[in-house]
């Protein structure tokens, strides 16, 4: 019975040390605080923007995001290895002009464009979005 009561003395003093290191040491900045305050966020917003902004171009398909890159729908319908070096290099210059974040938005964008991206740009897209996580 005494063991029982010194355990429950014990985890009501890490309790009330705990709460008193979290006021103590855990308050945020001040000058954070008042930048804070001027920024709107919805009230159903993670915090993941980039990822919310993907998951809301996936429950609209037909909606097309472009990335200043209306010129690459001239090739709707081509196959992947039949472009020329300076057609691919069209999409590597939109590629590489993008933030990481974009990227997937753009290869969604151009996919629902019926556009197919160069083959020998899949493995560098992928290299980027993976430095990009």
């Amino acid at each position: 019975m005494l063991v029982l009561v010194g355990i429950i003395v014990g985890l009501f003093v890490l309790l009330v040390v705990g709460t008193w290191l979290s006021n103590r040491f855990g308050k945020k900045d001040p000058e954070a605080d008042a930048s804070d305050e001027g920024v709107n966020v919805a009230l159903d917003c993670c915090g993941a923007h980039e990822v919310c902004d993907f998951e809301e171009m996936l429950k609209n398909p037909d909606e097309i995001v472009y990335f200043e890159d209306e010129e690459l729908d001239r090739y709707q319908g081509v196959n992947p290895n039949e472009y020329r070096d300076e057609q691919i290099d069209e999409f590597r210059d939109v590629l590489y002009t993008l933030d990481s974040e974009e990227i997937r938005k753009w290869l969604l964008s151009i996919e629902r464009r019926k556009i197919q991206l160069p083959s020998v740009l899949k493995q560098e897209a992928i290299q980027l979005l993976a430095e990009a996580s």
